[in-house]
């Protein structure tokens, strides 16, 4: 029942041949007619791709094999574009670019004619290539899903991990400030209990003190300037995140929001950066002129400045206060039990690549029983995504292990792709098979042409009509040798453009273009009607022509084979 399924789909495919074939001759055929059989084409391949789509479903479950070809078959649609490329070829119709259209149209028949073979079951090398180059690309696509879903975990570990460190450095920081502060309350009291005539022996004490006072606050806004710029740069890094979460301009996402009234935005209560520096700046400054007004034996003026000071760092404090506050927000969005939650997801997923890998290598016979590539590196990074997970967990930075994982699958990704660049390289060498192939239907079917000519040659000596003209129907037989000969030159064209593209060897074009030179020639002799020895002679050095290619083909072939 299967075997006839697929008889009526590749008779059905043959069907869709005919037409295709039909407008290669669109040049004598009207403009319409050609558009129309072109459009007939088109309707028959989708039927065809679509009847086998939905055959491919239904026999997963019962006829696997039968599946796997249908499967095989589609895939190879999509390698070769075949639905696109039909659609060009009937856009070039439209705009009547014969030439263009019928190098097209000669490449697809082709193309068309390996998908009957392949889901005739004929060419099973050809399918199991197929069958690889799609499984191997599936496991590719998973393996950098998986990578980019790594990066961005270890991505949000490390902004987690940075916010931590951050806001216990806001809390040190503030500890100093607040240190800082009650030694300037004290000395300030100090200050405030010495006469106003104070000798110099009871200020100096004090200057001292303000002195050294100084220099800590010095030493606090240098640590300060660089806490705010670590701010700036985790807000900065907060807002990419946040912009590539939401990607906005793709239909159907989210844009981010706009800030509420009730929302505090950056100049209206958020610290800007470096204002927690520059409020320390300010108490150092008011200390320096603090110990010089007690250097003076002044004190009354000295409180002043040391007032100053005291209010100058309490904004300090203030704005450290609100700059944790900020962090603690960014740190809630990224809690590490959702983190780790996301790296369990992720550790799971590549489990499951990784034993869908090692099933491959032992029930897909596609591959042979061949190690499925970068399958070893992907397991790899299973117990370090798994050890991250646990890190989260226990509310530690896991951004080593994820990038270790994350290096794993990078490096099972390239194993893959090289496999591939591997695969389609034995794809491309099918074409100098394709052209052997191509190349002696071609002979086989020079020879009936040359046959026949010499048989039209024969039977016109003896029919004439009554004003020596030739009769229509032989005139219709060396027409139709024409035509022969023009299709031929067609997949002459059609060759040669493979080559181009394929690029395999130089020898073969330069011969390739001869052979269309001679088929062009001997194609406008016959429709010239001429049908003598000269033409039967160009013809048979038509054929000569093939077999040099063929042969030249094939020590190709067997010199590739034999890894020369």
């Amino acid at each position: 029942m299967i075997s006839r399924t697929i008889a009526a789909l590749a008779t059905l495919l043959l069907m869709t041949l005919t037409p295709t074939a039909s407008v290669l001759t669109a040049q004598q055929d009207p403009p319409t007619a050609a558009q129309s059989k072109q459009q007939l084409a088109e309707g028959k391949f989708k039927e065809l791709t679509d009847r086998m789509q939905k055959l491919m479903v239904v026999l997963q479950k019962d006829e696997p094999e039968e599946s796997k070809l249908l499967g095989a078959g589609l895939r190879y649609v999509q390698e070769k574009q075949l639905h696109q490329r039909l659609e060009l070829a009937g856009a070039m119709l439209k705009q009547q670019r014969w030439d263009e259209s019928l190098v097209m149209m000669g490449k697809l028949r082709e193309d068309l004619r390996s998908l009957l073979e392949l889901l005739q079951n004929r060419n099973g090398d050809l399918r199991k290539l197929l069958e690889r180059i799609e499984q191997l690309e599936g496991f590719k696509d998973r393996v950098d899903e998986l990578s980019k879903e790594q990066q961005q975990e270890k991505e949000d570990s490390a902004r987690a991990e940075a916010l931590q460190k951050h806001l216990e450095n806001i809390e040190a920081q503030r500890q100093r400030a607040e240190d800082l502060l009650n030694q300037q309350q004290a000395l300030r009291d100090e200050t405030n209990q010495l006469p106003l005539d104070a000798a110099t022996g009871m200020t100096e004490p004090l200057e001292q003190q303000e002195g050294e006072l100084k220099d800590a606050t010095d030493e606090l806004r240098k640590d300060l300037r660089d806490l705010d710029n670590k701010d700036a740069e985790l807000k900065a890094e907060a807002e990419a995140a946040a912009a590539k979460a939401a990607k906005p301009g793709k239909p159907g996402e989210a844009k981010p929001a706009e800030p509420t009234p009730s929302e505090a935005k950056p100049s209206e209560g958020a610290p800007s950066p470096g204002k927690s520096s520059s409020s320390a700046g300010k108490a150092s400054e008011s200390m320096g002129k603090a110990r010089e007004q007690l250097g003076d034996k002044q004190p009354e003026s000295a409180l002043k400045d040391q007032d100053q000071a005291i209010e100058a760092l309490k904004q300090t404090m203030k704005e450290l206060d609100e700059m944790a506050d900020e962090a603690k927000r960014e740190l809630l969005k990224l809690p590490f039990e959702q983190l780790a939650k996301q790296q369990e997801k992720t550790q799971q997923a590549t489990d499951t690549l990784a034993k869908d890998m090692e099933a491959a290598e032992q029930s897909d016979q596609s591959s042979e029983g061949e190690p499925t590539p970068g399958k070893n590196k992907v397991q790899q990074a299973v117990p370090k995504q798994r050890a991250a997970a646990g890190q989260l967990k226990e509310f530690k930075p896991a951004k080593q292990k994820q990038q270790d994982a994350k290096d794993d699958l990078e490096a099972a990704k390239k194993a893959l792709e090289e496999a591939l660049a591997q695969l389609r390289q034995q794809l491309q060498d099918e074409v100098l098979r394709a052209l052997e192939e191509r190349f002696t239907a071609m002979l086989a079917r020079q020879r009936e042409l040359t046959i026949m000519t010499k048989t039209v040659d024969a039977s016109r000596k003896n029919i004439l009509t009554a004003d020596g003209q030739l009769p229509t129907a032989l005139v219709s037989k060396i027409d139709a040798l024409a035509e022969g000969e023009g299709e031929l030159e067609l997949e002459t064209i059609d060759a040669l453009k493979l080559l181009e593209e394929d690029g395999t060897t130089a020898v073969f074009p330069p011969m390739v273009e001869q052979l269309r030179d001679e088929l062009h020639d001997v194609g406008v002799g016959l429709r010239a009607q001429r049908t003598g020895a000269a033409m039967n002679q160009a013809q048979k050095d038509v054929e000569d022509l093939l077999e040099l290619l063929i042969n030249a083909l094939r020590r190709t072939i067997e010199k590739k084979e034999g890894g020369g």
